[in-house]
């Protein structure tokens, strides 16, 4: 080999000292950048922060002994999720840094803080990328990245992802978008993982022609909040021409069997609209249904109802609702002939509407294409999802599958016609919400017309819907209960529709009322069997709502013996003074009362009080004494949203207290009328 093949000795000397520099600087750039780190200056920014706020030698050393680091939560259950958030935000479980700038604050007071962050980690509440360590890449805000961090407003969406069931405590946005869309039903055109079941308030739609009339139901196709503004209907800007085929196939469906042997058949006398004004009252429909906006709202609006339907449905209907509409809430009350040709007088003449259509008319006779028209839009718009028509399954859900859909990355979204949004899941959802049919023409989507705050809630709803693998230990599940009353109570219960204000063993409760499944351990049965007769005011304060249905007395008889022989608490014995009441517990008890836990303040006793919790006034005639000590020992356990407060009594003081209660009179309108009350006001 010549000496050209060999390259000098001081050449290769040099390429060896320059490749070596250059290692040396690919080595360097590691440390250096990590120097630069966004993350470090955080860090720093929050020892400088200690150090001005110590206030103690011993915090001052601790502050100073801060050093740069990475910090991270490993959540092994969470398939080995890493957050890293708290290499910035460093004081998140740190009560001395409340009020701190951010990103060093005290993370604000969840049911899961302090002490929980441990647990859950910040990414499965806030989203956003939790491996990384800094502020763009943490927050999701870069290319390629599904989950972008949740908008504040929305942050509720992320308890959905464990607490499946419609209510959740300190969620109220949350809870209120999963009741909107169960109101507004959603579910019947979208299927929605855990409302496989649900079911819609909507009514039956068979037998419309005995019910009211063609230019009525047209009226209210073309514009159902025009009649009644609070409806959950949607407007589906139907042209005229779908308008008349929709009323062609609905007036084809004949009514169902049970509604026919109901029907009033022969010609009804007019009945006495002043009676049955006081009917009307006396039977609390404003329990239910609202009047100009008046009223709770659970139930249909009845101020057009004198317009909508012709008198002898509505004697038919107010019979037997249940005949007409086998799913509606109503209760069978148990009207006598005279009752509902007087009831029915007074709302034919005064839920009128003088814009309204006339309900009578020339017999509509559709033709088959027509009807088949109809038909084919029925199914188009999805209107078997909310309504029923015996003999038809048109429930199947036209719209997308929405299980997931707070997991769905923004690229795949259809934008369509709205280059307005920015190019995130929470926009691209309040827009669907507030104006679905705004992306491009032939949508069937209807708008809602709900408000922003409707909006927002529907949204932290939808949001809530995640494919996470969230673990078995973190779920909060609400399993429906199965429970049916047995036999003729049952049967009673379902006729008188119980169950759609009241709770037994778990089941039923829509409207907050009394839990029914101690309820013979707590009340008299003579008093309950008046009670049901005549409903009587509980509490001052609230609007009476228990309905008075009009049963016989040996219906209210048998009610309250079952109730009360059934419905029991083994724990709760009936009466605790089998001796009678103790003179010298009833003074103790009183004593207790007034100028111990101030009960006065809420409860009224001889007509001096509060009126937030029941009045006391012959409370031993409606109350058993064993009832009254265990609800004094615990009132959460019976009711946790009870207003009434634990003082963790002991037993001697909840008896004395049970004694004094016990020993209030009815009679006691005044204090001079009943025995002296020490310390009464």
């Amino acid at each position: 080999m010549t000496d050209d093949q060999h390259p000098p000795a001081d050449r290769l000397w040099l390429w060896f000292a320059v490749s070596s520099f250059v290692f040396l600087g690919v080595l360097a750039i590691s440390p250096v950048k990590d120097h630069f780190q966004e993350y470090r200056r955080y860090q720093g920014r929050y020892r400088e922060f200690l150090i001005q706020t110590a206030a103690s030698r011993h915090d001052l050393r601790e502050a100073e002994g801060q050093r740069p680091q990475i910090r991270q939560i490993w959540l092994p259950e969470f398939d080995n999720r890493v957050d890293r958030c708290v290499t910035c935000h460093l004081g998140v479980e740190s009560s001395r840094m409340a009020g701190a700038p951010a990103p060093f604050g005290l993370h604000p007071r969840t049911p899961h803080t302090p002490g929980d962050i441990s647990r859950f980690g910040c990414a499965i509440c806030h989203r956003g990328q939790g491996r990384a360590t800094s502020l763009e890449e943490a927050h999701g805000r870069v290319p390629d990245w599904d989950s972008p961090i949740l908008p504040v407003r929305y942050t509720e969406a992320s308890c959905g992802q464990c607490h499946t069931g419609e209510f959740v405590p300190e969620a109220s946005l949350l809870s209120q978008g999963r009741a909107l869309m169960r109101r507004s039903g959603c579910y019947g055109c979208h299927r929605f993982e855990g409302q496989e079941s649900w079911r819609s308030d909507a009514p039956d739609l068979d037998g419309l022609s005995r019910k009211t009339s063609v230019v009525w139901l047209r009226a209210w196709l073309k514009a159902p909040r025009l009649w009644s503004p609070r409806t959950w209907m949607p407007d589906f800007h139907l042209s005229d021409g779908e308008a008349d085929s929709l009323i062609a196939f609905l007036w084809a469906q004949p009514p169902p069997p049970e509604a026919e042997a109901s029907w009033p058949g022969e010609d009804l006398p007019a009945g006495d609209a002043v009676r049955g004004r006081v009917v009307f009252g006396e039977s609390r429909c404003i329990s239910c249904h609202t009047i100009d906006g008046r009223g709770n709202g659970s139930a249909p609006e009845l101020v057009v109802i004198g317009s909508k339907v012709n008198r002898k449905w509505l004697v038919g209907f107010l019979a037997n609702p249940h005949a007409f509409q086998p799913g509606t809430t109503m209760p069978r009350y148990d009207f006598s002939r005279q009752d509902l040709l007087d009831l029915s007088q007074y709302m034919m003449e005064e839920f009128v509407s003088g814009e309204a259509p006339p309900v009578s008319g020339p017999p509509f006779r559709p033709a088959r294409r027509a009807i088949d028209a109809g038909e084919k839009l029925y199914k188009k718009y999805g209107c078997g999802g909310c309504h029923r028509i015996a003999g038809r399954s048109d429930a199947a859900p036209i719209g997308p599958d929405l299980t997931g859909i707070g997991d769905k990355p923004a690229a795949l979204l259809d934008f369509g016609a709205r280059d307005d949004l920015p190019r995130r899941l929470p926009d691209w959802l309040a827009a669907k919400a507030s104006a679905p049919r705004s992306f491009r023409a032939g949508l069937r989507m209807p708008d809602l017309k709900l408000g922003p705050d409707e909006i927002a809630a529907i949204v932290t709803a939808l949001l809530s819907s995640s494919s996470a693998t969230i673990p078995e230990g973190y779920r909060v599940r609400e399993e429906a209960a199965s429970y049916a009353p047995p036999g003729r109570f049952g049967a009673l219960v379902d006729r008188y529709r119980c169950l759609s204000c009241h709770e037994i063993q778990g089941a039923g409760g829509d409207i907050a009322a009394a839990a029914l499944t101690a309820e013979g351990s707590k009340v008299r049965r003579d008093w309950l069997k008046r009670y049901l007769l005549v409903p009587t005011a509980i509490r001052p304060i609230l609007t009476d709502r228990m309905i008075p249905l009009r049963m016989p007395p040996d219906v209210a008889g048998f009610l309250a013996d079952f109730m009360a022989e059934v419905y029991v608490d083994n724990r709760i014995p009936d009466d605790i003074f089998l001796q009678g009441l103790p003179p010298l517990q009833v003074e103790r008890g009183r004593t207790l009362f007034y100028e111990r836990y101030g009960c006065q303040a809420c409860h009224s006793v001889g007509g001096h009080g509060g009126s937030v919790g029941p009045f006391l006034d012959g409370a031993r005639e409606k109350l058993k004494s064993g009832w009254i000590f265990w609800w004094l020992r615990g009132p959460q356990q019976w009711r946790p949203d009870v207003r009434c407060p634990d003082h963790g009594l002991d037993e001697t003081d909840a008896r004395d207290l049970a004694a004094f209660v016990m020993s209030v009179p009815a009679a006691a309108a005044t204090p001079e009328d009943a025995a002296p009350m020490r310390g009464s006001p």
